[in-house]
């Protein structure tokens, strides 16, 4: 792949332990590690209050690098997300 990728994160080695299977020190789209988590969350339901908190990739487990186009609709200002407040438009 040549083309930029867009956000990028990585595994602290310090929380390897929390994420199995998960390899850390490795930079991996955002997208992939969102669905790791989720996948990790789904067989572990124990783990959800350890490692989800206001994010599903905590900054203190995480590190980040890169940016993502913004998706359509959010409101101006946001810069993820959850920190939206409202829904995506449906118009576009």
């Amino acid at each position: 792949m040549t083309g930029k990728r867009g956000r990028e994160g990585r595994l602290k080695q310090g929380h390897a332990a929390l994420y199995p299977g998960l390899k850390p020190g490795t930079w991996f789209p955002v997208e992939t590690l969102i669905q790791q988590v989720t996948d990790l969350l789904h067989r572990d339901r124990s783990k959800a209050e350890i490692i989800a908190g206001p994010r599903l990739l905590q900054e203190d487990h995480f590190e980040f690098r890169g940016r993502s186009a913004r998706p359509d609709g959010l409101p101006p200002g946001s810069t993820r997300l959850s920190d939206a407040g409202a829904a995506p438009d449906s118009e576009s």
